[in-house]
């Protein structure tokens, strides 16, 4: 993940306090709990993310083993990868 638990947890916050401060939500839940909810939601679709980037890579070396990892061509096709990977599953990546 690229974001750690703290930065998470800022993160979180800053949608919430956006969220109620501009009056774009009315919850019915306490303020923790929703930050919470919202954190969960960040944290599952930041693991997403990994999983997709982890299954190019993989994909990658077992079908393109002659591009060296970190050249341009080996970017060009690893984010191809992504892209194909990500719409495979209905995910926006970046």
């Amino acid at each position: 993940m690229r974001l750690s638990e703290e930065r998470l947890a800022i993160v979180a916050r800053s949608i919430v306090d956006t969220l109620l401060d501009e009056e774009l939500v009315d919850i019915e839940i306490a303020e923790d709990r929703f930050i919470f909810l919202i954190e969960s939601l960040l944290v599952n679709d930041l693991k997403i993310e990994d999983e997709i980037d982890e299954q190019a890579s993989s994909w990658l070396l077992e079908h393109k083993p002659y591009l060296q990892e970190g050249s341009t061509e080996w970017e060009i096709a690893m984010d191809q990868q992504l892209e194909k990977l990500a719409i495979d599953r209905g995910y926006v990546i970046r």
